[in-house]
Order: C-alpha cells, then sequence, then structure tokens
C-alpha cells in the first residue's frame, strides 16, 4: 500500500506523516535545512525544541528528519549533542542552534553553530546522516550564527553565515577553515534585502538563490524570502517572500528553512510556532513554483503540505491547523497529546485542503468542554454550513459535538474554517475566553 493513502488516523500512529508539521505529535524540529542525499533521500537536519519555562531556543541537541517520498519520514534523535554519553562539541556544553549539512569527501558534515562567545561555529562529521558526529574543525573566524554550505557545479565549497549582514567564503577542501583572500562581507543585508538570518544559498539553472528569515512584514522575520544573483557572492537582487507564517501562532516570531529539489519538484521547508511560544517550532514544508523569469510565487501554509489533499471522511487532528485568528493555538498537554486550546468567542481556525469525493451533510468534533460556547463551521470562502451548542465542562473529559449542516458541505477541494463564540454576546465579540478545546473532527454523509 502507498503509504501516502492511509488515513490521518493510521499515520498519527508513525514517527511523522504526509501532513505538516511533519514533526510527530509533542514533538519539535525547528530551522529545517534540507539537504538531498547521495542516494536520493531527502534529509532535513535541524534543532530540537523542547517546552522550557522561559522560552528559550533550542537544545542540546540536532535531529534529522529523512524520507525517500515525502510521505514516510523516519526521525533520528540526537545526532549531533553538545552535552551528554555523546557529546559531539567538547569545546562548549553551549545548545545547538540551527545547523545545515551535506555530504562532501565521502563523509556527512553537519555545520553547527551555538550562543557560545568562545566557540560560535564549527564543522562535525559523521559516516552516516544518522550519526553520531563528532567535531573536527572549530571556525573561530565564524563568530554569529546560522552557517550554510554550498557546493557549486565545479566543486567548490562555500560558506555563508551571519545576522543581519550575510559573510561568505570558499571552504578549504578538507573543511578546515577558509581560503585566504575569499572573505566577502555584507552579501545580503537588512536594509537592501530584509535579511535577518537563517541564511541558505542552492541553485537553479545558472542562477544563485539565497533563502532567508525575512523580516519585511510587521517587524518581525516570519516570511522566508530570497534573492538571486548570477555570482555566487553577489550582488543579489531581492526577489519577495516565498512563505509567511504568521497566523500559525498568537506569538510566532521568527522562521527559518530553505529551498530543495527533491524527486523533480521543487519544496520550501519551514517552521511554525506552537503553544503561544517563540519557540516549539514545528517543521513543515509546501511544494514551490518558479516563473518562467526565476521568480518563487508566494505560497500559503498548508495542512496537507507536500501529502495528498486530506480526506474530510477520515477523522483529522485538530492540531493541523494551518491558520488560526485570535488567542487560539496549538497546545501540548503534558502527556505530549496536542490540540486546539485556549479558545476565545471570535477567534477561528483553519485547515486546508481537503478533498471531498462526496458532500457532507453533518461534522462531529471531539471537544474538551471548559466554559462552552457555539462552534461554526464555514469553508474557506467564508460561507456558513451550520453551528452547534458546546456545553460548559471540567476541562478535562472530551465529548463529541454534532453539527446537522443547514445545506450539504461540497465535494471537491476546499478549507475548512471554524469559528468559535462564547455563548453571551453577538458572534465574534471578545467576551468570553477559554470556552472549549477542540481534538478532532470528521464529516459524514449521512
Amino acid at each position: 500500500m502507498n503509504y501516502c493513502t492511509l488515513t490521518i488516523a493510521a499515520l498519527a500512529a508513525a514517527s511523522a506523516f504526509a501532513a505538516n508539521p511533519i514533526t510527530p505529535e509533542g514533538e519539535f524540529l525547528s530551522d529545517p535545512a534540507p539537504r538531498t542525499g547521495p542516494d536520493g533521500t531527502l534529509y532535513v537536519f535541524g534543532s530540537r525544541d523542547v517546552r522550557t519555562a522561559g522560552g528559550a531556543y533550542c537544545t542540546h541537541f540536532n535531529d534529522v528528519f529523512e524520507t525517500r517520498d515525502l510521505c514516510a519520514w523516519t526521525a533520528r534523535r540526537g545526532v549531533l549533542a553538545s552535552t551528554g554519553a555523546n557529546d559531539g562539541v567538547p569545546a562548549s556544553d553551549a545548545p545547538l542552534y540551527a545547523p545545515d549539512a551535506m555530504f562532501h569527501n565521502g563523509k556527512w558534515h553537519i555545520f553547527y553553530c551555538m550562543p557560545d562567545k568562545s566557540h560560535r561555529e564549527g564543522v562535525a562529521s559523521a559516516d552516516t546522516p544518522s550519526g553520531p558526529f563528532k567535531a573536527t574543525f572549530a571556525y573561530p573566524w565564524a563568530k554569529q550564527i546560522d552557517p550554510s554550505v554550498f557546493r557549486d557545479d565545479d566543486g567548490t565549497v562555500y560558506y555563508f553565515w551571519g545576522q543581519f549582514s550575510a559573510k561568505g567564503a570558499v571552504l578549504k577542501p578538507d573543511l578546515s577553515g577558509i581560503e585566504p583572500g575569499t572573505l566577502h562581507t555584507g552579501v545580503i543585508d537588512e536594509a537592501r534585502h530584509n535579511f535577518h538570518e537563517g541564511i541558505q544559498l542552492t541553485k537553479r539553472g545558472g542562477v544563485y538563490y539565497i533563502v532567508f528569515a525575512d523580516i519585511s512584514r510587521r517587524g518581525r522575520p516570519t516570511c522566508i524570502g530570497y534573492a538571486t544573483a548570477a555570482n555566487v557572492f553577489g550582488p543579489y537582487t531581492y526577489r519577495g517572500v516565498i512563505i509567511d507564517n504568521y497566523g500559525c501562532d498568537p506569538n510566532t516570531w521568527n522562521n527559518h528553512g530553505g529551498i530543495v529539489e527533491f524527486n523533480g519538484r521543487w519544496y520550501v521547508l519551514y517552521h511554525r510556532s506552537t503553544n503561544c511560544s517563540q519557540s516549539m517550532r514545528k517543521a513543515c514544508v509546501e511544494p514551490i513554483e518558479f516563473g518562467a523569469d526565476g521568480s518563487i510565487g508566494e505560497i500559503e501554509m498548508t495542512s496537507n503540505g507536500a501529502g495528498p489533499l486530506l480526506d474530510p471522511f477520515a477523522e483529522t487532528p485538530a492540531r493541523l491547523a494551518c491558520l488560526m485568528s485570535g488567542t487560539v493555538r496549538i497546545e501540548t498537554g503534558a502527556d505530549g497529546r496536542e490540540r486546539l486550546a485556549k479558545v476565545h468567542s471570535g477567534d477561528s481556525a483553519t485547515w486546508r485542503y481537503f478533498n471531498a469525493p462526496r458532500a457532507a451533510t453533518k461534522l462531529v468534533l471531539r471537544v474538551v468542554p471548559r466554559k462552552g460556547g457555539i462552534v461554526e463551521l464555514r469553508d474557506g470562502n467564508g460561507a456558513s454550513y451550520g453551528r452547534a451548542t458546546v456545553p460548559g465542562g471540567d476541562g478535562k473529559a472530551e465529548r463529541e459535538v454534532s453539527i446537522t449542516l443547514d445545506r450539504p458541505f461540497p465535494a471537491g477541494r476546499n478549507a475548512v474554517v471554524l469559528g468559535f463564540h462564547g455563548r453571551g454576546g453577538s458572534f465574534g465579540g471578545r467576551n468570553e475566553a477559554d470556552i472549549f478545546d477542540v481534538v478532532s473532527f470528521r464529516f459524514f454523509d449521512r
């Protein structure tokens, strides 16, 4: 059976699956760096986030997720660690921030960075992408964060890094350092390119693409933006935004990712915040398209990601919501289970996209009642299909709530939007808080 044809309920038992985010329930992977291995496997290296009292970024571990088809993912935990039994960076016990990686000279290499003034960046090596990686060279000349490595068509390896203004240089063939006289500063910067951090370099059709966390909107680097040039060190022209994760969480702050060609198509990897935190981020993937002029059209966040459109007649976990408005967020419980929580009157949540083989006449939701309220079903165009009352509860026990639709929810491709309303005041008013949680939902045709 093709893994991608399985229902969401079956996929939920896997380590990761063909929907966004690719990270499993209760686990987090930020700063995804996609790299295709020599055997055609796609590897996504990233930082591991966890729940922290202060919302600290990252941990002492870099992880990698691998896939052959963008449907079934395998998680490899702690391939590089900075503390513990498998400490691969003995020079520092600082957390590991956003990595990049490459296969070079018969080995895999992770280019790491840390918030340590005496040991910011370096490279660790292993025989396989599963590690364990061990530090081979420190890069004392690189004193910022977010490295990116790129091997050009002639075999030359380039290293880029920095915040606000990016630096770049040619790496020596053994990766021990940079070639003298090759350092370039100001390759891209905030003023000309909206560059904040999180650089990645790749090449398509003879054109160099730099992808980065873009701060052009709302004063937050929630976008993945890009710039292009005919030469590796530029000059680069800012081309726009690929994806914006604003709306994934009330407190989303940054984005980080890259683009990659895999099995003949191009994709963007990025992350979304959860738990009303600037950290606790989850890696996601979306297909992208290039215009005839080499431009990349801006795309929206989706729930299905690189997988097939969702089946509305299968149970859809609420945690797959890709766009939220108000205080509602994806919240992780102490048991690692995730659901929509902190729902206030006037909030909404969106899941896109579904492909319904036939029209539906009923929607059944699993909720955890608190103060109680009203839930309304809408489509992606804002049309309403019915409402149901959610009674009050203790905030612990789940129960089912059904909406018998006023008219059939149509077959075909569509988004599902749930609007939330407290029991008092007009619909959309923000006069009631924490009315109920949403665990999942499912459509029926009878």
